[in-house]
């Protein structure tokens, strides 16, 4: 498919450049702006580091606070779109709530104001290439350092050099076609002009991927006189509209959460649309109100201030009924009922560019890792999850030996629920260690790492005990069976001791402490087990091939045992 587009743009760009000859400067200013952004928000990424992933944690604390980071945050990056696919990742990830990741999208649609008044302001400079070619030599210079902070510095400035000479190339184009095509003839009044030129600007930012590239566009047309105020709003609210759409792709692959918040974005910026062409003379009224307070003139700076109403318009509209909006979003994009386990829950691409998203999203998918494994250790000692979970105690679960007499494919369980998943889980991580830049990161990645690797080893063990433990457990030589059911319970009193601290406030001393009780009870000494053994097998209560059985069965199960408590030491970083 991407071939196949790829093709249509190419054909399409040498059609219009021959038809068109005059046009070449605008797709062409158009082309650089593009590429100057995605410069620009490399460097970015280069120089966090984590940091806004970190900031975000602690600075969302509240809707208030969370609106003021997306309106900070996109100011400074001078990106929406990527300020937004930030916070579906960590919604995706658990790292910050649906209703948070809600105020981060309205603070981003605001901060998306700031850079209409940057293109407004320097957009009307003749001479803007001028400044903008020294600003990538100097870019450049800084790219070919070794530190990523200093190149990371290089791609900022090289971004920002590339974004003004792609808007001094578009304003060039624009007045190239003032002389020789007339857009006012295809400007269209009242309702149904609106509507259009909303549709307008919708595909264009939906072609360019930026509504900053677009609103250029509508500012390079709106300075050469091609279109009126009343296009240029229409255009804009389209571009809004358009760069939700954008993130609302971008989610795709994201998590149930991530969808939702990506809705989000799509919902309130078509109610902001809805209200503002609605409303659009009394706004239009307004904008030429303040303008004439401030003593603005200038087209283009009158769309900066209506673009910054809008945003505002919108939030004032969404702010009171935020939470009702989230309740009902969630309702509306429920999670499905049956979810396949097998699956990978948290890992999406989307997440891989943020350290601390991509971060706690294999955290979270090493833990499902756990479950999947819990579900078929349990199921292989007689027990099931519920049982391990609940309070009953353990002697009275033992007994009962209906899940024992299931034939289960032991193999089929692991290579599909467990394996399966921990490759997913590594080559998620393989790429993810890619933007981790922190040693802490990659210290924490290294520990999950260890802890799927001991879940994979634990389940695998398993196999090897399984047969003879419902084989001897079922045996009809309660002496055996009764040998064997110590084997299971002890290993169930361990699952439940994790679980207790799975659920347990960080640092429980007393669920640790439990962890350590039941672990050390596979501290047991391998003569003391071939003594008791060679003793059962003389007075002829159990063959030597039982014996035998037995004590490898032991060790089997000692080894499950001690990989699930190495899998939790790394996974919630305590020392058993």
């Amino acid at each position: 498919m991407q071939k196949l587009i790829t093709t249509i743009a190419i054909l399409a760009l040498f059609y219009v450049f021959y038809t068109f000859s005059a046009s070449i400067e605008i797709i062409s200013g158009a082309a650089i702006f593009l590429f100057g952004m995605l410069v620009l928000q490399d460097g970015f990424r280069m120089l966090s580091g984590g940091f806004l992933e970190k900031m975000m944690k602690k600075v969302t604390g509240n809707t208030f606070k969370s609106i003021i980071f997306g309106a900070v945050s996109t100011t400074i990056m001078q990106s929406s779109t990527l300020i937004s696919l930030f916070a579906i990742s960590f919604v995706s990830a658990g790292i910050i709530s649906l209703v948070q990741g809600v105020g981060v999208i309205l603070g981003s649609n605001l901060g998306n104001s700031t850079g209409a008044w940057i293109i407004a302001s320097i957009g009307n400079k003749a001479n803007i290439s001028t400044f903008a070619l020294p600003i990538i030599a100097f870019g450049v210079v800084f790219l070919f350092h070794k530190a990523k902070a200093i190149k990371g510095f290089g791609y900022i400035l090289a971004g920002v050099g590339l974004i003004f000479l792609g808007i001094a190339y578009i304003k060039i184009g624009f007045d190239n076609y003032q002389d020789s095509i007339n857009f006012a003839q295809y400007d269209i009044s009242g309702f149904k002009g609106m509507v259009v030129f909303l549709g307008v600007g919708l595909v264009a930012t939906l072609i360019m991927q930026s509504t900053h590239a677009t609103l250029v566009l509508i500012m390079a047309a709106l300075s050469t006189g091609q279109i009126s105020l009343d296009s240029g709003i229409a255009l804009t609210i389209g571009a809004q509209l358009g760069s939700s759409i954008t993130t609302g792709i971008g989610a795709i692959n994201a998590s149930i959460d991530g969808k939702r918040l990506a809705m989000a974005h799509v919902v309130f910026n078509l109610i902001t649309a809805i209200v503002a062409i609605i409303l659009s003379k009394q706004i239009i009224f307004v904008v030429e109100l303040v303008a004439k307070l401030v003593s603005i003139e200038n087209i283009n700076l009158k769309l900066a201030i209506f673009h910054t109403l809008f945003n505002c318009l919108g939030i004032a509209i969404m702010l009171p009924f935020l939470n009702k909006f989230v309740y009902y979003l969630t309702k509306f994009i429920a999670v499905r009922k049956k979810d396949n386990s097998d699956a990978p829950i948290y890992l999406d691409d989307s997440k891989i560019d943020f350290a601390e998203a991509s971060l706690e999203a294999i955290r979270n998918e090493t833990k499902h890792l756990y479950d999947n494994s819990l579900g078929i250790i349990a199921h292989s000692i007689g027990f099931d999850r519920s049982g391990i979970r609940s309070f009953e105690p353990i002697e009275n679960l033992v007994k009962d030996k209906k899940l024992l007499k299931d034939d289960i494919d032991l193999k089929y369980l692991y290579e599909s629920k467990v394996k399966s998943l921990s490759i997913a889980i590594m080559e998620f991580t393989a790429k993810a260690k890619t933007h981790m830049g922190q040693e802490e990161q990659m210290k924490e990645v290294f520990k999950l790492q260890i802890a799927s690797k001991s879940i994979v080893e634990a389940t695998k063990q398993m196999q090897l005990v399984y047969n003879n433990l419902q084989k001897f457990s079922l045996s009809e030589n309660k002496l055996l069976s009764g040998e064997y059911d110590k084997m299971r319970s002890t290993l169930a009193y361990l699952l439940r001791s994790i679980e207790e601290l799975r659920i347990s406030p960080d640092d429980d001393k007393q669920a640790i402490n439990k962890i350590a009780k039941y672990k050390a009870s596979f501290n047991y000494d391998d003569l003391d087990v071939l003594n008791k053994i060679d003793s059962l097998i003389a007075q002829k209560s159990i063959s030597i091939a039982e014996g035998t059985s037995m004590i490898n069965d032991l060790s089997f199960i000692r080894q499950v045992a001690l990989r699930l408590v190495e899998a939790i030491n790394s996974l919630y970083d305590i020392d058993i």
